[in-house]
C-alpha cells in the first residue's frame, strides 16, 4: 500500500501490484518453457555448423583437427578417406593403403587382433595402450612433463627429412629391442616409433599434436607426418570412439579375395548406433527424474517446540492405523488404556496382574468375569466392524465400574 496526499490534503492509499520474485514464482511454467525453447534452438544451432569438433578427425578445422593435413595429402595425390567405424573401411588392396588409427587405445581386444591381422602399413596416433605391443612396438606411452623440439635422432628417412618435431603431451619410452625411436628428448621420451618387419610397416606418433592444425606448420611436422602417411595413393582415417565393436574389413580377410560384409565384420548382436541410443535414453531418464523429482518451496519460520493437540495426534495416529488395517494393534493400544483407566478408579495396580484387574472389574460392574476377560484380553478384532463393537462395549464397561 502507498499514501499519496492530494490538493485537499487528503491521504489516498493504493495497492501496490505483486513484486518481481511473487511474478516469477507464478509464471514458471512460463519461464520453464522459454529456456526450454532457447535450449532447443541453441542445439539446432549448434548441429547446423559445419564440419566435426572431434580430436585428430581430418573434417575437425579447429586447432585439434588435421583438416589441414588431409587437404595437403590430397594435393600430393593421396586418397585420403575418413569412416566413422572400422568395418567400412573395406581396403580393396591393402599393398597400396595405409591404415590410420586415432586414438587407438580405445580399440577393443577383437579390433586390435583385426589390425594385427592386417597385411598392410598401419599408423596410430595419440594414445595407443596395448595395441602398441600387440603390433610389435616395445615402447610405453608415459606423460611429457616438459616439452622439447629435438631432432630426428635416427636412421629412419622420415624422420631424417623432417628434420625436427616437438614431443609434447605423450611420449613413448623404449621398453626393449622393437622398434626404432625417434625424436627422443633429454628424458628419453621419443615422438614416434617404428617397426619394419619386411611385409609391412607399423608407426606410433605418440606426440599426435604435431598433426594437428596448430601444430603442423611448426618445425618438420608437415614432412613427417606427409611422408608417413603418404607413403600409398590410399590412406583410410579412423577415429576410435569405444562403442564401436567392429573389425577392420579390407579384401581377403575373410579368405577370399571379396571384402567382408559390415554385419560379419561386427561381433555383436546389437545394431550400430545402440551405443548412442543408451546414452540418450540416460539422458533423457536423468532430465525426467529432475523434471518430476519433489521441489521444496522457501523455507517457513515455526516457533519451537511445536505444540500438537492430543485430539490431533489421535486422529492421525487412528488413521495410520486405519490405513495400515491394524486392528490388532488398535484394539490392543484401547483395551490397555481402558483397563488403567479402570484400574486407576477402583484401585488395581499395574503390578496386580490380569486375573486380579479381571475380579475387581466384574465386581465393580456387576458383569460376569469372563465377558470382563473377553472384553479386556479377547482375540484381536477381524476387521474395522469388530473394532467398533469392541469399542462400544469397552466404552459400556467403562461406564459401569464405579468406585467401590
Amino acid at each position: 500500500m502507498t499514501a499519496t496526499a492530494t490538493a485537499s490534503g487528503e491521504l489516498v492509499t493504493t495497492a501496490r501490484g505483486p513484486g518481481l520474485r511473487a511474478r516469477a514464482r507464478r509464471g514458471r511454467l512460463g519461464i520453464a518453457a522459454v529456456v526450454l525453447l532457447g535450449g532447443l534452438v541453441a542445439m539446432l544451432v549448434i548441429g547446423a555448423r559445419p564440419g566435426d569438433y572431434v580430436r585428430l578427425s581430418t573434417e575437425n578445422s579447429t586447432p585439434t583437427g588435421t583438416r589441414a593435413l588431409a587437404q595437403i595429402l590430397r594435393a600430393h595425390g593421396v586418397d585420403v578417406r575418413q569412416v566413422d567405424r572400422l568395418a567400412r573401411s573395406a581396403v580393396r588392396d591393402p599393398d597400396a593403403t595405409t591404415v590410420v588409427i586415432a586414438n587407438a587405445s580405445l580399440l577393443t581386444g577383437g579390433q586390435v587382433r583385426s589390425l594385427l591381422d592386417y597385411p598392410g602399413d598401419l599408423v596410430l596416433l595419440g594414445e595407443s595402450g596395448d595395441a602398441l605391443a600387440a603390433l610389435g612396438i616395445d615402447a610405453t606411452e608415459e606423460p611429457v612433463l616438459l616439452p622439447e623440439t629435438v631432432p630426428a635422432g635416427c636412421d629412419d628417412p622420415d624422420a631424417l627429412a623432417a628434420g625436427t618435431a616437438r614431443v609434447d603431451v605423450l611420449g613413448l619410452a623404449a621398453a626393449g629391442d622393437g622398434g626404432e625411436l625417434c625424436f627422443t628428448q633429454r628424458s628419453g621420451l621419443a615422438a614416434l616409433a617404428r617397426v619394419d618387419d619386411g611385409t609391412r610397416t607399423v608407426t606410433a606418433i605418440a606426440s599426435a599434436e604435431l598433426l594437428t592444425n596448430a601444430r603442423l606448420d611448426a618445425a618438420g611436422h608437415a614432412a613427417l607426418a606427409t611422408r608417413a602417411l603418404g607413403r600409398h595413393p590410399d590412406a583410410v582415417w579412423y577415429v576410435a570412439d569405444g562403442l564401436d565393436p567392429s573389425l577392420l574389413t579390407w579384401a581377403g580377410a575373410g579368405g577370399d579375395g571379396d571384402l567382408p560384409t559390415e554385419v560379419e565384420a561386427t561381433p555383436d548382436f546389437l545394431p550400430p548406433g545402440t551405443g548412442t541410443a543408451l546414452y540418450a535414453l540416460a539422458l533423457a531418464v536423468l532430465l525426467a527424474a529432475f523434471w518430476r523429482a519433489r521441489r521444496f518451496g522457501a523455507l517457513v519460520r515455526e516457533p519451537l517446540p511445536v505444540e500438537v493437540r492430543a485430539s490431533e495426534a489421535t486422529r492421525g495416529r487412528a488413521r495410520l492405523y486405519r490405513r495400515a488395517r491394524a486392528t490388532g494393534r488398535s484394539a490392543a493400544s484401547l483395551r490397555a488404556a481402558a483397563a488403567l483407566r479402570m484400574g486407576r478408579r477402583i484401585g488395581v495396580g499395574r503390578s496386580d496382574g490380569r486375573d486380579a484387574l479381571v475380579t475387581a472389574v466384574a465386581r465393580a460392574s456387576g458383569r460376569p468375569e469372563p465377558d470382563v476377560d473377553r472384553l479386556l484380553y479377547g482375540p484381536p478384532p477381524a476387521d474395522d466392524a469388530a473394532l467398533l463393537t469392541l469399542i462400544s462395549e469397552l466404552d459400556a464397561l467403562e461406564s459401569e465400574v464405579h468406585r467401590p
